[in-house]
């Protein structure tokens, strides 16, 4: 039986989290369909029936990586949005940081260019939680440009969720697109020039 909702000692709690730490590894390396329990528990050097003690099965541990993963993503992301700098370096930063951090988290990449979310009923419901935080995010910068009078934003609820649906239109394309660091950034600054300037000569 999973341990997941149940209080975990601590010595439990690094079992976990070690359980995590290998399948993060696995998963990234050859992943989620390819990736076995056998395999998970033969990185840990420990018997298989270890890790039903504390996952149901390979899609729970699976779950718990992306929500590790996207827990340091929304971190970094609240964070940026709580400082002091002002609403235009906020969003431009945001829109970087975003990119760049997912950029790092290889098992949220794989989860986007191998379209899981069709196959796995969690990840369907974890990204609508992660569009409503992101939707939050960003409303709060847009409402702080507003604010000073930077920003001319009539509705900026509806202005945050057409940034959300933009940027995560433009992950998929991003990251294929992408065969260098320099690639990525030269990408990046071109998204960022069309968010924040459009396409019209000024």
């Amino acid at each position: 039986m999973s341990l997941e909702n149940t209080a975990l000692t601590p010595s439990q709690d690094a079992n976990r989290n070690a359980i995590l730490d290998a399948s993060r590894e696995l998963f990234a390396r050859f992943g989620y369909k390819k990736t076995t329990m056998e395999d998970i528990a033969m990185a840990l050097r420990k018997g298989k029936s270890s890790l039903y003690y504390y996952f149901k099965n390979k899609e729970e541990i699976f779950q718990a990586v992306i929500e590790l993963e996207s827990e340091l993503l929304y971190s970094r992301l609240k964070e940026l949005v709580a400082g002091n700098s002002a609403a235009p370096d906020k969003l431009r930063a945001y829109v970087k940081v975003r990119m760049e951090t997912i950029g790092q988290l290889e098992n949220y990449q794989k989860v986007l260019k191998e379209d899981l979310y069709g196959g796995y009923e969690f990840l369907g419901s974890f990204k609508q939680s992660g569009d409503t935080l992101e939707e939050n995010l960003l409303k709060t910068i847009l409402d702080e440009g507003v604010s000073s009078g930077v920003f001319h934003v009539k509705n900026t609820r509806v202005g945050a969720i057409g940034i959300v649906t933009a940027l995560r239109g433009l992950e998929i394309p991003l990251f294929r697109g992408s065969a260098s660091t320099e690639d990525f950034e030269a990408q990046l600054d071109n998204i960022l020039n069309i968010l924040f300037y459009g396409v019209m000569k000024r």
